[in-house]
């Protein structure tokens, strides 16, 4: 295949999304390891939630009819009958023209159908008196309003957030099910490249997309093998390649463009891989590679770090989630905004435009931030990016865009 015998955007998801992927083993992890991972079976909650029904204010449980019309110049009359402490049972039974007083998570008492805010009442000689009206349920979470009892609260392929993990340890769940975390190698190339951690000679400089990429498969529940830095050889390169033959998938970062010498797609063919495609009309990210090699899926990203973090977002990230066992989309933050100024760019390339979306006179405005694809600090400075669809050229300022987040 010749280099940048580039293809539409559209054509390169088909491509990676049509990838015969073999499905991940199970695994069985605790809650704590379980954020980001991929739920590999129905959840099915044991047990209402809550388990009883349980006060959400300081107050006074009561007979919602028991306060209809009730202010504060003719407040309703009850008799205190009694209070429930946080964390006791209680046996009282709550009476026409009764009120007992509950702290907040505490039991509601039966008969009760509402709760009067503490202050919404006050306590004379005798009586309460209640100076507010209120509705049944008021202020009230009832046995299993949250979660009932049977009831499928996870289905299999959910992205499991923070609050899913709520969820499960709501339920007492402490162990879940869920597909092993794809293994994902990493290895970048450049005789100009070398460890963040030291001081780069002339002409030299530190290797940044391995940090980058690796964080963000990381935040997407992937694990990541680093094979190092190659050089630029074919030698260094197939030698890296067969050190990760056991991953799932594997990413190169460099060597992709035609400028240097393209030691990957001359790599994988070495070792007995198929290149797919080189080259996919965007910007920035045009000389993405995509191949299979030892049936697992490869990719050349591009060595400038905005390219290479733009492509592992728009192409690389979905394909991993396929291959986690995910089956819906990842929840995402995205904000549509107004667009602040025109964007040109050029008709037949999509584009991936950064921004940062600002507050002016009450609406969100969405400002691009102009740079090129090795400039790393403007994706730290960046709320998001927006796409450019390669059917326009260009956007003018006043139109809506939905800007999506960057992690």
């Amino acid at each position: 295949m010749d280099f940048l015998t580039s293809i539409t955007a559209a054509e390169a998801f088909r491509i990676i999304a049509s990838f015969p992927l073999k499905s991940l083993e199970t695994v069985e992890v605790s809650l704590e390891e379980a954020s980001a991972r991929v739920l590999a079976g129905e959840i099915i909650a044991p047990e209402d939630i809550p388990p009883f029904s349980r006060s959400l204010v300081d107050g006074y449980a009561v007979k919602a009819k028991d306060t209809y019309g009730a202010r504060e110049s003719m407040p309703a009359l009850l008799v205190p009958a009694g209070e429930v402490p946080v964390g006791e049972v209680t046996e009282i039974k709550v009476a026409d023209g009764e009120a007992v007083y509950v702290a907040t998570g505490a039991m509601v008492p039966s008969g009760a159908d509402g709760v009067v805010m503490q202050e919404q009442a006050r306590q004379s000689a005798e009586d309460l008196e209640v100076t507010a009206s209120i509705r049944r349920g008021e202020n009230i979470c009832f046995k299993g309003e949250d979660i009932g009892k049977g009831e499928v609260v996870l289905r299999k392929g959910s992205h499991l957030s923070p609050f899913d993990i709520g969820v499960l340890a709501a339920l007492g769940i402490t162990r879940v099910p869920v597909f092993r975390q794809p293994l994902i190698g990493l290895v970048s190339s450049g005789n100009e490249v070398v460890p963040a951690d030291i001081v780069p000679p002339a002409g030299k400089i530190r290797d940044i997309n391995t940090h980058t990429v690796s964080n963000l498969l990381k935040a997407r529940g992937c694990s990541v093998l680093f094979a190092g830095i190659a050089k630029d050889s074919l030698d260094d390169l197939t030698g890296k390649l067969s050190s990760m033959r056991e991953c799932d998938m594997i990413l190169l970062s460099g060597g992709s463009s035609k400028g240097q010498a393209d030691f990957v797609t001359a790599a994988v063919k070495e070792l007995g891989g198929e290149v797919l495609f080189h080259g996919i009309n965007i910007r920035p990210g045009k000389p993405t590679i995509f191949a299979t090699l030892w049936g697992k899926p490869v990719f050349g990203l591009p060595g400038h770090p905005v390219s290479c973090s733009m492509v592992v977002l728009r192409f690389v990230l979905p394909l991993t989630g396929r291959m986690e066992g995910e089956t819906g989309p990842i929840r995402s933050c995205a904000i549509r905004g107004i667009l602040g100024t025109n964007v040109p760019s050029s008709y037949g390339v999509e584009e991936y435009v950064r921004a940062k979306v600002e507050r002016q006179e009450g609406s969100l405005v969405v400002m691009p931030i102009f740079a090129k694809s090795s400039v790393i600090s403007t994706l730290s400075k960046a709320d998001g990016f927006f796409v450019i669809p390669e059917g326009a050229e260009g956007l003018e300022a006043g139109v809506e865009v939905e800007v999506h987040p960057l992690a």
